[in-house]
């Protein structure tokens, strides 16, 4: 799926004539505050460094993850973005099946798919608010099974507390795990990352992003981290220079930016209760949520994608209509956090815009 993610600004911007900054976009879930102080600062620094190729390796950038979360330099494999690794895995690991915690991010089954392999889906349920059905989950998943988790999940903002997830991945010794960390910096600090678990399980693979808590999604960087396991199979299926020397840099200081991360959570668990309460007042149903974004119900039936066309036409403001989300239908949108006054706008244009649908 090329195009139906969010954050579509310069496609949508084309397409209705604007500059992609004249379009307030809810749909892309990055951190509702500016990238950290002094990042912009460091990048026009070494701007000049572009000027030669990055590290082959990323090896500045391994050295600083492994300072962080303690595994070594070898565990970590950066690239441009999440993405990269989550449609080589399918081929690297070859499972019997891939099975998925559902509903969630449609790249999963897409890297699935194109590598040709069966796709089973274990839904959380509208009636339960989505809690993860990890019972359910663990009765379905068999030896030589590939498992993808997003924890935070994305869209329904759901959290498994670490030792929920490592008891579930300890009862199943035969079969593989990813689990996409990429929201978790919203919810806790490293003591909740599989990657500061102790021993790290070798049946496990872990994504780290930097692009949602530090806001960069433009630089394009994240990562693979795994156990002894598959270190040599993965490592096979790098590509040289596979981050650009501006990400390299980035990275480097990003991870020493933990006062930022904690300055994120704070301001999104004061922000999402209030906005919470005035969706409510709208008619909207929140779903629970533990990060910056929300999965809503929308009132009266409506439909998601006519009131996302609705506010991107009406207001230049985008949201993420989630009928493409396999186990959700077109009654739900997804809004993440911004700042207040950009929250309280969005407010303004969802009130205005249900008055004239109604």
């Amino acid at each position: 799926m090329i195009l139906g993610h969010g954050g579509e600004i310069y496609h949508l911007a084309r397409k209705l004539g604007l500059k992609p900054g004249e379009i307030s976009d809810f749909s892309s879930n990055v951190s509702p505050l500016p990238p950290p102080e002094g990042l912009y600062e460091i990048l026009r620094a070494k701007l000049h460094e572009i000027e030669s190729l990055p590290e082959v390796d990323s090896f500045s950038l391994r050295k600083a993850l492994a300072e962080r979360f303690g595994l070594s330099p070898e565990s970590f494999f950066p690239s441009s973005g999440t993405t990269e690794w989550i449609f080589a895995l399918p081929s690297i690991i070859k499972p019997d099946r891939v099975v998925i915690l559902g509903p969630t991010y449609a790249d999963y089954e897409d890297a699935a798919r194109r590598a040709g392999l069966p796709v089973i889906y274990v839904l959380a349920e509208e009636n339960t608010e989505f809690e993860p059905p990890l019972s359910k989950l663990s009765e379905t998943i068999k030896p030589g099974d590939l498992v993808f988790i997003c924890n935070p999940n994305n869209p329904t903002g759901r959290f498994i507390p670490r030792k929920k997830l490592l008891d579930l991945i300890a009862a199943h010794p035969k079969t593989h795990f990813v689990v996409d960390e990429s929201y978790l910096p919203f919810v806790a600090g490293d003591q909740e990352s599989l990657l500061t678990a102790r021993p790290f399980p070798e049946h496990v693979m872990v994504f780290f992003s930097f692009s949602k808590i530090y806001r960069i999604p433009g630089l394009r960087l994240g990562l693979l981290a795994t156990g002894e396991k598959w270190k040599e199979k993965v490592s096979e299926k790098e590509t040289p220079w596979a981050v650009n020397r501006l990400a390299q840099i980035a990275g480097e200081f990003l991870l020493k930016q933990k006062a930022y991360e904690n300055k994120v959570r704070a301001f999104v668990k004061e922000e999402a209760r209030k906005l919470v309460l005035e969706l409510q007042a709208l008619g909207f149903h929140p779903f629970p949520s533990q990060v910056h974004f929300l999965l809503l119900r929308v009132p009266g039936g409506l439909s998601g994608r006519r009131l996302k066309d609705k506010l991107l036409h009406g207001h230049h403001i985008l949201i993420r209509a989630c009928y493409n989300f396999y186990g959700l239908d077109d009654g739900f949108i997804r809004i993440a956090l911004k700042d207040t006054k950009e929250n309280q706008k969005l407010l303004q244009a969802l009130a205005d815009t249900l008055r004239d649908l109604s």
